[in-house]
């Protein structure tokens, strides 16, 4: 009665050991999800940005960005390269820029 006792108690013990063990390897093994959802913050490049502008005759600004032109016919403004517009005569007219993460500016400039 002893021996079976005795053997009836190792094979439990060693049932727990190879399942614990088992269940350790198994655990190790999985590979992450691969369906996790991110947010993400990161602007495209292709982005343009509206800022409108209001001056009167004579008045000027210094816009941000690069590379600036008169997109139109309007000649009521005076722009240089650095980004400074100085309002000439009445109208409205749109100056175009890159900013430095490539994204375009559009300044709509209204001069009263």
């Amino acid at each position: 009665m002893k021996k079976k006792l005795i053997t009836g108690l190792l094979t439990v013990v060693a049932c727990f050991t190879v399942g614990s063990t088992s269940f350790a390897a198994s655990a190790a093994t999985q590979s992450p999800s691969t369906t996790s959802v991110e947010t993400s913050n990161v602007v495209t490049l292709a982005d343009q940005i509206s800022v409108p502008i209001s001056l009167r005759v004579g008045e000027s600004i210094t816009v941000a960005g690069s590379n600036f032109w008169i997109s139109g016919d309007y000649g009521g403004i005076y722009l240089n390269q650095q980004g400074l517009i100085i309002g000439l005569s009445p109208g409205v007219c749109t100056v175009v820029g890159y900013l430095p993460n490539g994204d375009t500016v559009l300044y709509t400039v209204t001069v009263r």
